[in-house]
């Protein structure tokens, strides 16, 4: 009797040990290395900003399609900056709107004419072309890319040109997307995602693309609000098709053509442009599946710096390959297994306890982050925050729920043609493990 109670003891930990914990694990010594890098070398890696004594120029490139309801936010934003807007150059690229884009344009451009707008056409529906055709075209020391549908906090724009102007190493940065989410009485699920949402983009920009700075291993410089010096970009090869993710390639070539120079690329975390949340779970579905994609499609491209296996987690990518995608198998037993440890004799309190037990270890680890990221924002986003502080209760199962969007991404991703978009989620996903199998016989 004893020794199956040890062999079944024995079981149970060898199973929760590779399935469970390792990723736990792993996800632990994540949040140790960014708690302990952002405590201990922040401030001296991230540099003290001085004031300006002259303003260089900038130019901020807006791709335009179909935004005739947020174009003007959008651009009222820009001539709100506490950075002089004599100073400002403003390029509008159209691809293809079939809306009233351009006389919301007109209209903005009579009321304020002190300011410099341009408005210019592509023909053909393309983000990557829109954003060349504007930074090509722009003749500010310092080129910005700013989302349609985004806005940007008043001081932007002068936290960016301080930072550049204080760091003559950084060629290019993110800056910081945060979703502003008016916060109801009585929220519904598409609240409570959206809520975790703001979180999640907070923790995200706040503390992990503020120790990919400090590391200098940034992954991708943010396709909705990044910065460029001017003749890094033109020594670039701008936005390519090539994947669904121009801004992840673009960011991997730009470490390419400047590592040899001691250039890095970094973050600016206090410039912040605020975005809308999004509005379903398909859109949040189809999100998640095209970052993911273009990771894999992104990562195969330069695969080359990937270095061999027993040395992964010395190289940031092969680190990102370990946690997104080997830890991805242990994770999708969490799913399918535990409920039949029940079946296999195991009682079913202690498969709860377990089970538990793991909830709280994230849940623990989701207060750290939004703990450090609360401390850092400024007071009226800080407000919202205190008063969706509940929703760090449904954090763990969001990010869960985000992972299986990402997992069909890795599905999808080696399926899949690169002018592939969502339509049907659920249908596209099952076609796309059919397609895989069939492959592998």
């Amino acid at each position: 009797m004893t020794q199956v109670l040890l062999e079944r003891a024995l079981d149970f930990m060898i199973f929760w040990g590779i399935w469970l914990l390792v990723p736990l694990v792993a996800d632990i010594s994540v949040a140790v290395g960014y708690f302990t890098t952002l405590l201990f070398y922040g401030e001296e890696k991230l540099g003290k900003k001085e004031h300006l004594t002259y303003y260089p120029y900038v130019t901020i490139v807006v791709p335009v399609y179909n935004s005739a309801a947020t174009l003007e936010k959008c651009l009222l934003s820009i001539i709100n900056q506490t950075y002089p807007v004599e100073y400002i150059q403003v390029i509008c690229v159209d691809n293809g709107s079939k809306d009233n884009s351009f006389e919301v344009f007109q209209q903005f451009q009579y009321k304020y004419r002190n300011m410099s707008l341009m408005w210019t056409s592509v023909d053909r529906p393309s983000k990557s072309i829109a954003l060349n055709v504007g930074m090509y075209s722009g003749q500010g020391t310092y080129l910005i890319n700013l989302d349609s549908d985004s806005w940007l906090d008043k001081d932007a724009v002068m936290h960016i040109v301080q930072t550049f102007e204080n760091d003559t190493a950084l060629v290019a940065a993110t800056g910081s997307i945060r979703v502003d989410k008016e916060v109801k009485g009585n929220p519904r699920l598409i609240d409570i995602i959206n809520y975790c949402e703001m979180i999640e983009y907070l923790v995200a920009f706040d503390v992990g693309r503020r120790y990919q700075t400090i590391t200098n291993t940034l992954f991708t410089l943010s396709g909705a609000f990044s910065i460029f010096r001017r003749e890094t970009m033109l020594q670039s090869f701008l936005y390519q098709e090539r994947t669904v993710s121009e801004d992840t390639d673009l960011t991997f070539h730009i470490r390419n053509i400047t590592k040899s120079t001691g250039r890095r690329i970094g973050s600016v975390v206090d410039a912040i442009a605020y975005v809308e949340p999004i509005e379903s779970l398909a859109r949040l579905y189809s999100q998640r599946v095209r970052w993911q994609r273009g990771e894999i499609e992104v990562i195969a491209m330069y695969n080359k710096t990937i270095p061999v296996a027993f040395r992964a987690m010395r190289d940031f990518v092969g680190r990102i390959l370990i946690l997104d995608h080997t830890l991805a198998f242990s994770r999708l037993v969490w799913t399918f297994l535990t409920p039949f440890l029940y079946f296999l004799g195991y009682s079913l309190p202690l498969v709860l306890v377990a089970m538990i037990g793991l909830f709280v270890c994230y849940l623990i680890l989701e207060i750290l982050y939004f703990i450090v990221s609360y401390h850092s924002v400024k007071d009226s986003y800080r407000e919202k925050l205190k008063k969706i502080w509940w929703v760090i209760f449904f954090l763990p199962f969001y990010r869960y729920l985000a992972y299986w969007f990402r997992l069909a991404g890795i599905v999808q991703g080696v399926t899949e043609p690169k002018s592939w978009r969502v339509e049907n989620p659920v249908k596209q996903t099952i076609e796309a493990l059919k397609s895989y199998c069939t492959q592998r016989k």
